[in-house]
């Protein structure tokens, strides 16, 4: 054991420091995993592992770990799902602060009952709010975890602990360094807690699926619907991304209206007559969640949501089956790998990717693929642009590279 695993074993306790057999992820050689079970513990392990220069690959649940560059540099795991505290919910405000350690699903527990809901919704049931923030992570009904996050609770790479926003809109000051944080995927630090924004519960919520046309017209025709009123979740899928029950035609249409019922029943009927919609069971929600997140191989593209179809077309046509939600400009791409070293379906990919992502004046990400297909690979599409200013960022957060070394834009 070096020196400073047995600091970190002394000042943690062997429950917090795990020294095993070189454990293979990522394409690092891991010899301990570490679990800090508060921001306290999190603090002094950051702290020693930049004293010794002992580099980690940080982690939640796990749910997104190949979205990243590879391989990673790290030599230890640090998991962050021991971090956890009491919820602290101001239903007056319709804030809550909740710990990084905490699964998505208990969060959503915390506030039955409350009149408000989590406005986060990533795949991977065992998904951990750290870990979604991390990865800027979104599923079928919101947007962007940025625009949720009020505060953050971040311990830096030194071990030193910051706060960043507020638990409010006003009192939030200066710059909101809460919205760097978000998506870096634990490069530039380690986050403990999160003050969130809450959304309204609604009073009633209804699902719907229809038949689109093949084609830029189908996937215009969805962009049109996901503007109704009420719609709190709008997407279109290929049929053999769902379950037959959901794969009415070969493109799909799946809405989930939200709101009071009155309303609901107006957008409800205007679905029904303009594409023929019909009622189907609010489960289609987790189908869609399932397809975004399945596949050894996928894509995802963002670009202005009058631009996405044209996208989808181009990707189509490269052999791959699209998931779209079409009025937040997100396409989900899935393409065939007929083995793990399949180098040659991920260079498809990404010139498929590429050549949708300039069709539509947006960008891509290499989402998931398996290890050997993304080394050597840049899997943040349009890194040179920001190279420079990435490079310098990482090197005022953690200059000794210990976090997730490796796994950024550039290989930072």
């Amino acid at each position: 054991m070096s020196a400073g695993l047995e600091q970190l074993a002394a000042a943690l306790g062997p429950e917090s420091v795990f020294v095993h057999e070189a454990l293979a992820v990522e394409g690092a050689q891991l010899e301990a995993s570490l679990r800090p079970s508060s921001g306290e513990a999190l603090a002094v392990t950051l702290r020693l592992l930049s004293e010794h220069g002992l580099s980690a690959l940080v982690r939640g649940a796990g749910t997104r770990i190949a979205t990243a560059n590879a391989p990673c540099r790290a030599r230890v795991l640090l998991e962050t799902q021991g971090l956890s505290e009491a919820a602290l919910i101001d239903a007056e405000e319709g804030v809550a602060r909740f710990a990084a350690g905490a699964r998505l699903e208990s969060l959503r527990e915390a506030l039955a009952g409350s009149g408000w809901e989590l406005p986060l919704d990533p795949p991977g049931d065992a998904s951990t709010l750290g870990g979604t923030l991390a990865a800027a992570a979104q599923g079928p009904r919101f947007g962007s975890p940025r625009d949720v996050v009020l505060g953050l609770g971040v311990v830096l790479a030194s071990g030193e602990r910051i706060r960043c926003g507020g638990r409010v809109v006003k009192n939030v000051t200066g710059y909101d360094l809460a919205k760097l944080f978000v998506g870096s995927f634990g490069t530039l630090g380690v986050i403990e807690w999160a003050w969130l924004r809450l959304r309204p519960a609604p009073e009633a919520t209804h699902t719907c699926v229809a038949a689109l046309e093949p084609g830029v017209a189908g996937d215009a025709a969805a962009l049109v619907a996901a503007r109704l009123p009420t719609v709190r979740a709008a997407a279109v899928a290929d049929a053999a991304l769902l379950p037959d029950a959901l794969a009415v035609a070969s493109r799909v249409l799946i809405v989930e209206l939200a709101g009071d019922a009155a309303a609901i029943d107006r957008d409800a009927e205007a679905l029904s007559s303009r594409y023929g919609a019909v009622p189907t069971e609010p489960a289609a929600l987790e189908a869609l969640r399932t397809a975004q997140g399945a596949g050894p191989l996928r894509v995802r593209v963002a670009a202005l949501p009058s631009a996405l179809p044209a996208a989808a077309e181009v990707l189509r046509s490269g052999g791959a089956l699209v998931l779209a939600y079409p009025a937040r400009g997100l396409l989900w791409a899935r393409f065939r790998l007929s083995g793990p070293e399949d180098e040659r379906s991920a260079e498809r990919a990404l010139r498929a990717a590429t050549l949708a992502a300039r069709a539509a004046g947006g960008s891509y990400l290499l989402e998931a693929a398996p290890l050997a297909a993304r080394q050597g690979r840049e899997v943040f599409a349009g890194a040179a642009s920001t190279l420079a200013l990435e490079r310098a960022v990482k090197h005022q957060y953690d200059p000794a590279g210990i976090l997730n070394p490796g796994r950024f834009v550039g290989g930072l």
